[in-house]
C-alpha cells in the first residue's frame, strides 16, 4: 500500500505547477485572440484602402466623362451652320451662284443608294387557331362527365 501511495505523491501535480498550467493556457489562447484580431484587422484595413482607391477610379472616370461631354459641346457649338459660315467668310469663301456651277454626267453612275432603316413591310397574315375540345371543355363539365361514368365498366362485371 505503502508502494501506491509513493507511486501517487510522485506523479500528483503541485498547486504550483496547476497555476502555472492555467495561466499558460490562458495566455496561449490570449495570443491566438491577438493573432486572429490583427489578421482581421490586417483584412479589414486592405478592404478600406481598396475600397478607396475604387471611390477614386470612380471619381477619375466621373471627371473624365464630364471632359468627354464638355468637349462634345464644344465640338457641336465649333460646328454648327452659323459658325461655320461666319468662318468659311473670314477665311474668304462666298456662296456659289447657279451660274457658277457645273453639273457633269458620268456614264453608269446611278446616285447614292436610298437607305431603308426599316424591314420591308410583309403582309399580314391573319392565322386563327383552333383549339381541340379537350381544351375547350371547363373543368366543371369533365368532373360532371366524370360521376356520370360507371367507374367499372359493365363488361367486367360477372354475374
Amino acid at each position: 500500500m505503502d508502494r501506491v501511495l509513493d507511486f501517487t505523491q510522485a506523479y500528483s501535480q503541485t498547486p504550483w505547477r496547476k497555476q502555472v498550467q492555467g495561466i499558460g493556457i490562458f495566455l496561449i489562447a490570449l495570443v491566438v485572440m491577438l493573432m486572429a484580431a490583427s489578421v482581421f484587422v490586417s483584412v479589414t484595413a486592405q478592404t478600406a484602402a481598396l475600397g478607396k482607391e475604387i471611390q477614386r477610379y470612380r471619381q477619375n472616370i466621373e471627371t473624365l466623362e464630364f471632359e468627354i461631354a464638355n468637349m462634345e459641346s464644344q465640338l457641336a457649338i465649333l460646328t454648327s451652320t452659323s459658325v461655320m459660315k461666319r468662318r468659311a467668310i473670314e477665311l474668304g469663301f462666298r456662296s456659289a451662284t447657279s451660274e457658277e456651277i457645273t453639273y457633269i454626267n458620268v456614264p453608269g453612275y446611278t446616285g447614292r443608294d436610298h437607305i431603308e432603316l426599316a424591314e420591308p413591310a410583309q403582309p399580314v397574315v391573319s392565322t386563327t387557331l383552333v383549339l381541340s375540345p379537350r381544351y375547350t371543355q371547363s373543368w366543371v363539365d369533365w368532373l360532371s362527365q366524370q360521376f356520370r361514368a360507371p367507374l367499372i365498366p359493365l363488361a367486367e362485371v360477372e354475374p
